[in-house]
């Protein structure tokens, strides 16, 4: 693996945005978080599913705000970084609301009243 060709880089992008798609799709289809692994790899899967579901539509996200962040910031970011957030996450969405549908998930903790 070459740092400099971006092997590496592209590791660390992949797993940071699965991380924080994984968290923004557990926030808001439960409210709360299921830890940095879980939601990397869930964040993971939504890519594979929002990227497959865009691209089925022909959708590319995220473009415009990447062009808006770069003049108001002047900040350079990959033309895609914010379509992959954003098709991430739309995707770990689904699988969420999938799994839910399906019942699929944590045991529910019962509580008992004293």
């Amino acid at each position: 693996m070459d740092v400099l060709n971006g092997d590496v880089l592209n590791w660390i992008v992949m797993i940071l945005v699965g991380a924080l798609a994984g968290a923004l799709a557990a926030r808001i289809m439960k409210g709360d978080s299921f830890g940095f692994v879980i939601n990397t790899l869930l964040g993971i899967a939504g890519g594979v599913v929002g990227g497959f579901l865009f691209g089925l539509l022909n959708i590319n996200a995220g473009s415009g705000i990447v062009k808006v962040v770069e003049k108001q910031f002047d900040v350079t970011l990959p033309e895609n970084i914010i379509g992959m957030i954003i098709s991430a996450t739309v995707g770990a969405i689904i699988i969420l609301f999938i799994a839910k549908t399906l019942g699929i998930g944590r045991l529910r903790r019962r509580r008992y009243d004293d």
